[in-house]
């Protein structure tokens, strides 16, 4: 672009521990333009947007701001410096305004005395979301706002501190499409004021839609940095794992029919569903379960996995009914559940890796007095971490501590290590890197190699066109479509998905 460099980082380094997060890392913002980060869960990406706000120091190294060297203490000496963050995990106060929220600790006041100045707060919120074409009500309760409308408060309480460069970690994630044109709106609208971003994204074609330049992170070190419009697809893939990644052979149709249906819903519902629903899964099926925000898909594999109250309907395992009232029934069952939020409803973060691994089946790390054995919890944690590939493989490591795609593969090992035979994934790859991704869809085709029943709910329908032998579409809690893989595509799925 050959604007003036904003930011600038040389030679960064940062280690945890043993393990070294940041190699050597170099990196430079021009202004005005949206530079996106890309590569695989654990290459880097959040340690350098945390040194960046100042959340973690770097061990060595420089950051340059506007030419001047800098050091940065803490997120709010970061914001002082108009450097503000925008993570996936929100920041707003629920029960408070949108107003009250975008000038949260900048309250507007009554000089000299000091009173808090409401209806100045008020009219600068309004003047803010017009001036950016945003239509939220500045009185409305955050509580009350959708996903995607909430991320867009976050932006615009980073722009209230006269922010000049913004890091966009996953914006939309859980935005709906309409939501995302807004913010791709926003996005440009903020580029003609000079505002300078950094774009985190693992899907590319928001990059290759909003973004001037690419940088590549890969193992913590930058592996390259392109202009976006003269870079492909496959060569940034190539670039962020270290190898092309052959295209899929044309998937073979499998024989079903004759299989047994080991998983069946009969006029089902529960106090988390809309709508009655009846489906079915056979052994070695994937079966694809897909809508847009609000069709009901996580509402429908809580309640098969026993999170909700049955309130009419039948569930069958194997042609005999099953009471499943609690979670704990659905382990009877050999039913797994890989729900969507990994953090808050798949693993416990501050514990061990094995601790974690083994939760499900503590049976299984028993000695021969029946005690808990924890040279046999390593062993199966490092057996199954070995199959998973997880990465790195120390037993005593807090999860939280592992990428977002080694999580993932940590909730779908201690599923696996009892043997169950209907597993229910709940958007099993969002948010992760396009590696991890491949190797969970490896796995979940292997698992249906062993007659595992399989469940995929999705929003993705490329994943689920190439993953899948049946698509249901749910639209409004109900299911409006079934295709077969050999019939689907994604304007089949989009429009079924909006109720045509």
């Amino acid at each position: 672009m050959g604007n003036p460099i904003v930011l600038s980082l040389h030679n960064l380094r940062k280690n945890f521990g043993g393990i070294s997060a940041l190699k050597g890392i170099s990196f430079q913002l021009e202004q005005g333009e949206v530079h996106a980060l890309l590569g695989e869960n654990g290459a880097g990406k959040s340690t350098m947007i945390k040194i960046i706000t100042g959340v973690h120091q770097a061990d060595s190294g420089e950051i340059l701001l506007n030419g001047n060297r800098t050091d940065i203490h803490s997120p709010i000496d970061a914001r002082k410096k108009g450097i503000a963050a925008i993570y996936q995990e929100l920041s707003l106060i629920e029960s408070l305004s949108v107003a009250e929220n975008i000038f949260l600790g900048n309250e507007p006041t009554i000089s000299p005395i000091g009173i808090y100045d409401k209806p100045a707060l008020y009219k600068r919120s309004r003047e803010y979301l017009e001036r950016f074409g945003i239509d939220i009500d500045y009185k409305q309760k955050v509580a009350d706002l959708g996903m995607g409308q909430k991320r867009i408060v976050e932006i615009v309480k980073a722009l209230a501190i006269n922010a000049k460069i913004l890091l966009l970690d996953e914006p939309t994630t859980g935005m709906s499409k309409a939501e995302i044109e807004t913010l791709f709106q926003i996005i440009e609208n903020l580029k003609q004021n000079n505002v300078t971003m950094i774009y985190i994204s693992h899907y590319l074609d928001e990059v290759f839609r909003i973004s001037n330049r690419t940088t590549v992170f890969r193992d913590g070190e930058n592996a390259g940095t392109f202009h976006t419009s003269k870079v492909t697809f496959d060569e940034l893939v190539k670039c962020m794992i270290g190898k092309e990644i052959q295209a899929s052979s044309e998937k073979s149709l499998k024989k079903l029919d004759m299989r047994e249906k080991v998983l069946e819903l009969i006029d089902f519902k529960t106090d988390r569903m809309k709508e009655k629903i009846s489906l079915y899964v056979r052994e070695s099926e994937i079966l694809g379960i897909t809508g847009i925000i609000g069709a009901g898909k996580s509402e429908l594999a809580h309640s098969i996995f026993g999170n909700a109250k049955i309130e009419s309907g039948e569930i069958r395992i194997r042609g005999k009914n099953a009471a499943i009232g609690s979670t704990y029934d659905s382990k009877y069952y050999k039913i797994a559940f890989i729900p969507e939020d990994r953090k808050s409803e798949g693993l416990f973060l501050r514990e061990s890796l094995a601790d974690n691994m083994t939760i499900v089946s503590l049976e299984q790390i028993e000695n021969r007095f029946k005690l808990l054995s924890s040279k046999i919890k390593n062993e199966n944690t490092n057996m199954m971490g070995k199959r998973l590939r997880i990465s790195p493989l120390k037993t005593d490591l807090q999860v939280g501590n592992l990428s977002g795609g080694n999580q993932q593969k940590v909730v779908i090992g201690k599923w696996l290590m009892g043997d169950p035979d209907i597993i229910v994934m709940d958007e099993p790859t969002r948010g992760i890197d396009i590696g991890a991704k491949s190797e969970i869809y490896n796995l979940i085709h292997k698992l249906a190699e062993k007659d595992k029943a399989i469940i995929l709910m999705s929003s993705e329908f490329k994943e689920l066109i190439d993953l899948c032998d049946r698509i249901l579409v749910l639209c409004k809690g109900r299911i409006a479509g079934e295709l077969t893989s050999k019939d689907a595509d994604s304007q089949k799925l989009l429009s079924l998905s909006l109720g045509g």
